[in-house]
């Protein structure tokens, strides 16, 4: 088969983007890598390179600048399949475990062969099951989360029973477009003739660094503003039980017990910083305040729902430019505000199925 029945279809404007970059830096006389802009744009060097070479031949468009006519509407566009593959990229593990119909549901695709979604995402580069890329769980885990979903589905077995529990979490939003080639700069943002290809690509130190650290809780009718922290003792946003105290529990939480508030339970993960170990100062703090509280079951976000809560405001915040901590901050704090308390509901409410499931399943990862 000829590489012009394999390759991705990308349309005319990703085309024109393509030739007028490589263009535009050919004119200037600006050092470039043509692969670096081809791995921009999401093409391959097959691709890129068929698409900027004179007098190439696109065997589906005679004329490469008009618009294909030929044949019936596709059943799902190429931005529908472009959202279906930021979803994967962004969400990662969570995402990857959605069926083929339940990913396009996600971007508004109904009534559509699962083969059709798969033979879609197929362009892509996604040629296995979705199914066969999701986490699996060692036999040592998948027993803790058994008998940990049937702990938990024996103490609170209805969704009312969930509706005290407030589920609390971190996440980091990035600064930038992590991995992405920055390869036109504004005027003054070159350091030297080489740099493009040498300095567009962040370090995994640097990816750590720039980005934003936040916190937030979840519960039944109740959502927490989202809370920005810094940990001046590591780079990577991981918590330590001394600015546990000091930025969450203390400022936001302890405000949460006073007897004119309602009764909770506080969900935490298992991550150090929220004190799991038997003694410690987090572990007194909690004791001194009556604070009531449990952790979930290690490496299992699928059994705690504010995990479903970080994908509206993630999406949110890529939408947009932010090349700055305050840029970036404000979007996450939008992207927030647009998690609705409805939204929120239903997952708590879906608990007794999500640790069902999770038995069912004898301890692996669920669809949740």
């Amino acid at each position: 088969m000829a590489d012009w029945d394999n390759r991705s279809h990308h349309d005319t404007p990703k085309r024109a983007k393509i030739r007028g970059a490589i263009e535009y830096m050919e004119a200037r006389k600006i050092p470039h890598s043509k692969a670096d802009v081809f791995r921009y744009y999401g093409v391959s060097k097959r691709q890129g390179w068929a698409m900027v070479s004179e007098g190439s031949v696109d065997r589906r468009h005679h004329n490469s600048g008009e618009e294909e006519r030929r044949g019936r509407p596709p059943i799902i566009t190429q931005e529908q399949i472009h959202e279906m593959d930021r979803i994967l990229q962004e969400v990662g593990w969570e995402a990857r475990q959605l069926s083929w119909a339940d990913l396009a549901y996600e971007v508004g695709i109904e009534g559509v062969h699962p083969r059709t979604i798969q033979r879609a995402l197929g362009t892509m580069d996604y040629r296995q099951c979705i199914a066969c890329r999701k986490g699996w769980a060692s036999r040592k885990l998948a027993g803790q989360r058994v008998e940990f979903s049937t702990t938990q589905l024996h103490l609170r077995p209805t969704p009312q029973d969930w509706r005290v529990v407030r589920f609390s979490d971190e996440v980091h939003f990035a600064i930038g477009p992590q991995g992405k080639i920055y390869v036109i700069r504004k005027p003054g943002e070159r350091y030297c003739n080489d740099c493009i290809q040498y300095k567009n690509e962040p370090t995994d130190e640097e990816r750590e660094r720039h980005k934003i650290h936040s916190w937030a809780a979840v519960g039944y009718d109740f959502k927490s503003e989202l809370i920005c922290y810094s940990i001046s003792s590591n780079k990577n946003g991981k918590m330590t039980q001394r600015a546990y105290i000091d930025q969450i529990l203390e400022p936001v939480v302890k405000p949460w017990l006073k007897p004119t508030q309602p009764a909770f339970i506080l969900e935490e993960d298992n991550d150090s910083g929220h004190g799991p170990s038997a003694s410690n100062i987090v572990r007194t703090w909690k004791e001194k305040n009556s604070l009531q509280y449990y952790f979930n079951c290690p490496s299992s976000p699928d059994l705690a729902p504010i995990e479903n809560c970080w994908q509206p405001p993630k999406q949110y915040v890529k939408k947009f430019p932010h090349w700055d901590e305050d840029d970036t901050r404000e979007l996450a704090l939008e992207g927030w505000e647009r998690v609705s308390q409805k939204f929120i509901n239903e997952r708590v409410d879906s608990m007794p199925q999500r640790l069902q499931a999770c038995i069912d399943a004898e301890g692996q990862p669920t669809g949740y």
